[in-house]
């Protein structure tokens, strides 16, 4: 993983932490990033498993400055995708079969 990607994710998910506390059960990185196929200008796509929340929409816009601060930061568009930690262990939608196929742990 180059090491700008390392660097934002080590601080993504500090910020995370931060402002959720416990509620943060888990964060992983999908899609290019994580199957080794990313190109120039790849987004990092990341899924946030949270322990509840009523709107997704709400929680982008509450993590919206620190995400949109370390895009600018590193020059990488970071793609945010709040999920409810009920839906990761029990649903099976093509996004949460995508995760458990391919996610990889944020550290």
């Amino acid at each position: 993983m180059r090491p700008d990607v390392t660097a934002v994710l080590k601080e993504l998910r500090a910020a995370l932490e931060r402002l959720y506390g416990p509620r943060l059960q888990d964060l992983l990185l999908f899609g290019s990033h994580a199957r080794g196929e990313e190109r120039e200008g790849s987004d990092l796509d990341i899924a946030m498993i949270l322990d509840a929340f009523d709107r997704p929409w709400q929680e982008i816009e509450r993590t919206g400055p620190e995400v949109s601060r370390l895009s600018l930061q590193y020059g990488l568009t970071i793609s945010l995708i709040p999920v409810r930690a009920k839906d990761w262990a029990g649903r099976d939608t093509p996004l949460l079969l995508a995760l458990r196929a391919e996610g990889v742990p944020v550290p």
